[in-house]
């Protein structure tokens, strides 16, 4: 297992200019996260009032768009949320966590997103996984990145299935989560650099959700990294350890 380095900056050790860019990024990617559900909001709202005033009512159809409208009005709030906890110098919770149950609310999240790209997700949820101490938030926002991260990977992939596993296990004294994608993999030499604050391998990427997520997992007293599959893609991991829960 190839570890992080420990020379990737962390959000207590950035200057005033780093961290006033840290900003500007985030508030970027509360825009992108945000924009989705809120799109959904508004067509599902605007669906469920032309279903009311049609000649013909369709109270099922209203009543299933407006279950979906506040299905996304609380998704939006979530992501808001849990960029709050993140950076209001506000203290995590500490709680038991199931991880499969994390990892699989984080599916359900980005399930239709998934779908739209033609994601086949394959699950390898370990059973009677040890819960953990931790905010089930925070490792739910990780787990995404991650979910999204491999999406982005296989976009450009129409010669092989674009597969994503899940896959949770335990460990001695610890719990492991892997991402593992069918996408194009990343150049070895920047490995270590895929945690670094800005660092970014996309067109359009801002290099900030590895960053959050090694630094959740780091408070979560965990580690977190990268390697290259054998076959195609890459996978992504953290572990977090089995500490006793209070």
């Amino acid at each position: 297992m190839a570890a992080p380095s420990k020379d990737v900056s962390h959000p207590d050790d950035l200057d005033d200019a780093a961290r006033a860019r840290c900003l500007e990024v985030l508030a970027a990617s509360i825009v992108h996260e945000i924009n989705q559900p809120l799109s959904t909001v508004i067509a599902n709202a605007e669906a469920c009032v032309r279903m009311l005033g049609a000649q013909s009512l369709d109270l099922e159809g209203a009543r299933d768009a407006a279950f979906r409208t506040v299905q996304e009005g609380k998704r939006a709030a979530a992501v808001l949320q849990r960029m709050w906890s993140l950076f209001a110098k506000t203290e995590a919770r500490n709680e038991p966590v199931d991880l499969n149950e994390t990892a699989s609310a984080a599916l359900l999240l980005s399930s239709q997103e998934l779908q739209l790209r033609r994601v086949i997700v394959r699950r390898e949820l370990e059973a009677d996984l040890p819960r953990i101490s931790g905010d089930a938030s925070q490792l739910e926002q990780v787990i995404l990145n991650l979910v999204t991260n491999a999406a982005d990977a296989m976009n450009e992939i129409h010669d092989r299935p674009r597969e994503l596993v899940v896959r949770t296990e335990r460990g001695e004294g610890h719990v492991r989560l892997s991402v593992q994608d069918a996408g194009q993999g990343f150049e070895p030499r920047a490995a270590d650099q895929l945690f670094v604050a800005f660092y970014t391998t996309k067109a359009d990427g801002m290099g900030v959700g590895l960053f959050v997520s090694r630094w959740i997992i780091e408070n979560h007293g965990g580690a977190i990294w990268a390697a290259l599959n054998a076959g195609p893609g890459a996978t992504f991991s953290f572990l977090i350890p089995c500490r006793a829960l209070t």
